[in-house]
């Protein structure tokens, strides 16, 4: 019986680039100076390759939450238990996501895969794969393939879900201690660039701490030894469950043929994995702001995508994405709303 994995994989397409080609000859009809939009008039070119007519009907913020071993190495200026605090903030409408999901109209899903704690987050969604999140990545695998497949196919289904009720924007966020951790030891198997340039200060640590993070890193790809041309071998033996499974948004998007925004370092190694997976993934994908995180801009490199917005953010949660949503409904009204330059 085929994964659903494998099924998505197969299923992904590109976008429509006749129709892109259509809309970006009707848009040099407007009334108005040639690409005097710029990045809108490009992103309303992009939406018409994933939608003829694409509108904004409903927006969500899906975040993956899990622990990660990783933390029992000192690497993080906070306790596994934070993992714990924000999420219950988040269902609560009181985290800093929550927040910026009221103020631009969105809805927020907060799924648990692994979070340490046997307690069950009223208004989370519950896939718990591993329950006292991943093994620490310093000392062996973070989890079994099957494991990470899993994770990675409940972010599909996640999608498949959610687009069975209309939500047709999406943007992926996560929450776990440690997982800047995780994020940057698999950033560093994709690109394999000094870890000084993918290590980065993540939660608020010190230079000693940071120090310690780099040498964890290199630990941790050193003895997993992960296969650089398979993202879920990376994944599995260096990632995180929330990695694994915003992976899996990513590729949902594309197969069901929705809008993605990108958010941070963590969320960007996930889009990165995803394109990995299959090229096509990255047509849906709409980048947001670059993260103060070092390794986010070899992300932009790696994926030839030019941030929104430059906003000093380190947050994470899909903090930065739900930002880009005005941007995305503003573009997609383009053609629909300006009039075609006069004959003079």
């Amino acid at each position: 019986m085929m994964h659903l994995l494998e099924e998505t994989l197969l299923a992904i397409t590109g976008v429509n680039e006749e129709n892109q080609k259509n809309q970006k000859e009707y848009i040099a009809t407007l009334l108005k100076t040639p690409d005097g939009l710029g990045k809108l008039e490009k992103m309303n070119i992009q939406l018409s390759g994933i939608e003829k007519e694409y509108r904004v009907k409903k927006k969500a913020v899906v975040v993956m939450a899990a622990d990660n071993g990783v933390e029992e190495e000192g690497v993080s200026a906070s306790k596994r238990v934070i993992t714990q605090y924000v999420v219950e903030a988040m269902v609560a409408g009181e985290a800093s996501i929550s927040s910026l999901c009221k103020s631009l109209g969105s809805e927020l899903f907060v799924i648990d895969l692994g979070i340490d704690s046997t307690r069950v987050f009223k208004g989370a969604i519950t896939h718990k794969i591993m329950p006292t999140g991943t093994y620490n990545i310093r000392k062996g695998p973070a989890m079994s393939r099957e494991q990470a497949i899993e994770a990675i196919e409940v972010g599909i289904d996640i999608v498949r879900e959610l687009v069975e009720k209309d939500y047709n924007l999406f943007a992926v966020g996560e929450m776990g201690i440690g997982n800047t951790t995780t994020s940057s030891a698999c950033l560093k198997a994709l690109t394999n660039l000094p870890l000084v340039e993918l290590v980065g200060y993540g939660s608020g640590i010190d230079e000693r701490i940071l120090g310690l993070k780099i040498a964890v890193v290199e630990d941790a790809v050193r003895i997993n030894k992960p296969d650089v041309n398979d993202p879920i071998d990376i994944i599995q033996k260096l990632g995180g469950l929330d990695i694994a499974a915003m992976t899996g948004v990513y590729l949902g998007a594309a197969r069901y043929k929705v809008p993605i925004v990108l958010d941070g370092l963590i969320s960007g190694v996930s889009a990165l994995l995803a394109y990995r997976m299959n090229a096509h993934a990255r047509d849906y994908m709409i980048p947001s702001h670059i993260s103060e995180e070092p390794g986010a801009k070899w992300i932009m490199e790696a994926l030839c995508f030019n941030p929104m917005l430059h906003m000093n953010m380190k947050l994470g949660e899909g903090s930065g994405a739900v930002l880009v949503f005005p941007l995305v409904e503003a573009a997609s009204n383009l053609t629909r709303d300006i009039r075609v330059y006069p004959e003079v």
